[in-house]
């Protein structure tokens, strides 16, 4: 009798733990998921791979990025919160908060690249930035290859940063840099430069806003297909998180699609927003 009375309290408590550590286990699969802050930067003036609103603003407009597929995912994927570091307008700035650890990410860097230097660089590319000549129609056949380039005289942003590769290939070319994007295109439209030298996609849409690009052809052969990486601060506390996650996720060529299926997108919607701008009547401009 009393061995059948200590199976019976044995059998019972079991049941009481085995019941309470489920309620534990239910009760805590119930609680939210704390939120991890992710501090993000990159540029705020340089569409489609980093803009804002009002650029000369950026607090009163929101940012706009080509890697915001990456970054919903991963935010999504890990329960991060998202806050973009965008105040700063100077690119170098940025950057250097992300080198102090102050940012997580920077959007858009270059391998290889001084102004880049001291951040992890995550393989492989998220995309590949073409960088190419934008001339008058009658003469685009000029330009071939990197080398017709030396016979002639060419104009650049000073908002585009390219890496430094592509920098030192630069030094050998006579090109002139400016501020805007009309004095771009002034320069081409008055014959004072032969060309632009521009990366694609930025410069279709520079080019949509001024409602001029139905009269300038793009070079058919690009001189330089430039990567741009992820790149994540080395005293960022989310660093190993952040550095398998979007690895993984780079290496995934369908993700690596949508990227460049948004930079289209947000292309067209520039060429869409711009329908029926007046191109500028530039001074001195000559028959082409």
């Amino acid at each position: 009798m009393k061995k059948i009375l200590v199976f019976i309290l044995v059998t019972g408590l079991v049941c009481l733990w085995t019941v309470g550590g489920m309620a534990f286990i239910n009760y805590n699969d119930k609680l939210p998921k704390k939120l991890k802050h992710l501090k993000v930067t990159g540029y705020t003036d340089y569409a489609p791979f980093g803009f804002v609103e009002f650029p000369d603003k950026p607090a009163m407009g929101k940012f706009f990025s080509a890697f915001e597929p990456l970054i919903n995912d991963v935010a999504q994927e890990n329960n991060l919160k998202i806050e973009y570091d965008i105040y700063l307008r100077d690119h170098i700035k940025q950057i250097q908060k992300v080198r102090q650890g102050d940012n997580d990410l920077a959007l858009g860097v270059y391998h290889e690249t001084e102004r880049f230097k001291g951040l992890e660089i995550l393989f492989p590319a998220a995309f590949i930035n073409p960088i190419t000549v934008f001339m008058m129609p009658n003469r685009i056949d000029e330009v071939k290859t990197t080398d017709d380039l030396k016979k002639l005289k060419g104009v650049r942003s000073s908002k585009e940063t390219y890496s430094d590769f592509v920098e030192d290939q630069l030094k050998e070319y006579n090109i002139e840099i400016v501020d805007s994007s009309y004095d771009l295109f002034e320069r081409l439209f008055t014959r004072k430069a032969d060309y632009i030298l521009v990366s694609q996609y930025y410069g279709l849409i520079e080019a949509s806003k001024l409602g001029l690009r139905e009269q300038i052809s793009v070079a058919k052969q690009t001189l330089w297909q430039v990567p741009m990486f992820i790149g994540v601060s080395k005293l960022s506390k989310h660093r190993k998180l952040l550095s398998q996650t979007i690895t993984r996720w780079l290496e995934n060529t369908e993700n690596r699609e949508n990227i460049k299926q948004n930079i289209i997108r947000i292309v067209n919607e520039a060429e869409i927003k711009a329908q029926g701008t007046v191109p500028p009547t530039f001074e001195n401009v000559q028959n082409q």
